[in-house]
């Protein structure tokens, strides 16, 4: 959706914040005047970090992809198509599938005929869930390890597979943390976030990725508004590749954007999370 609304943001010229969409067209749309702005993950480099951890982590040669026919799968499966060789990964099966797809069941049999030893998932929470529980339902030896895209870990994954999460290795990308985080306005946001849910442990706030990368996102929008003085569309763009350094949840941006870098985060952010039958995300080495 992101993707495709690119031109109108041009047509309009008002910036528009990608605050939890990965696919490289949004801030490489080859305009060197783009009104496009990610505080986001960006796959040349998140799911680059997805294949070095199937390869270091994991310890596998041989993994096996599934990916959404949507701008987001493309810019997966470009990463996949640039990187895997260079990390000595090979991928035999890219497996193409439609959101409201039932089952992985064939694909993930002709993974296993090809000597797949991990799958590269990218999606979200209900595809995922159709994923882990047919994988759950597989003797042992057949239950390859998932490295998954940010997207399963954005709603109710662990209501939609419950127990089966137990029997499926399933780590998931993410480029922020609540746990262990010492970050003075990370802890600051933390203690609303658990007030406003209801919760005790930072580890259960849901979707910490998207509220840390919307709060940083607002706060350098402001920040830009009261550079310009002005909230029209084009004095914004103009001010937020003029940022001073701010400090903000996820990191120190210094500054987040230039004119000619419009992604505020980059590689040195991402960690990986298991996800617990109870909704916590628990970051893992």
């Amino acid at each position: 959706m992101i993707v495709e609304s690119l031109t109108e943001a041009q047509r309009l010229r008002v910036p528009l914040i990608s605050v939890w969409g990965s696919a490289d067209q949004i801030t490489e749309s080859g305009d060197h005047r783009s009104y496009a702005f990610r505080v986001s993950l960006k796959d040349s480099w998140g799911v680059t970090a997805m294949l070095k951890r199937i390869t270091t982590q994991l310890k596998v040669q041989t993994a096996c992809a599934m990916l959404p026919n949507t701008a987001w799968g493309r810019s997966s499966d470009a990463v996949i198509k640039s990187q895997a060789s260079d990390l000595g990964l090979s991928v035999p099966v890219t497996h193409w599938y439609n959101w409201g797809d039932r089952s992985f069941e064939a694909a993930y049999s002709k993974c296993l005929v090809n000597e797949g030893r991990a799958i590269l998932f990218v999606g979200n929470e209900q595809e995922a869930a159709i994923l882990i529980k047919e994988i759950a339902r597989r003797p042992a030896p057949e239950r390859l390890p998932v490295v998954a895209h940010w997207g399963t870990a954005g709603g109710i994954l662990h209501e939609l597979v419950r127990e089966d999460l137990k029997a499926v290795r399933f780590e998931v990308i993410q480029t922020f943390t609540f746990v262990g985080n010492q970050r003075p306005l990370a802890l600051r946001l933390a203690r609303a976030a658990l007030k406003e849910n209801g919760l005790s442990n930072v580890a259960d706030i849901p979707s910490p990725v998207g509220v840390a990368q919307a709060y940083d996102a607002a706060r350098l929008v402001a920040m830009a508004i009261d550079l310009a003085q002005s909230t029209r569309g084009e004095d914004v763009r103009a001010a937020l590749e003029k940022l001073p350094t701010y400090d903000g949840v996820i990191k120190k941006y210094a500054p987040a954007f230039t004119p000619t870098r419009h992604d505020a985060l980059d590689a040195s952010s991402v960690i990986f999370v298991n996800i617990t039958p109870d909704g916590a995300l628990v970051p893992i080495e």
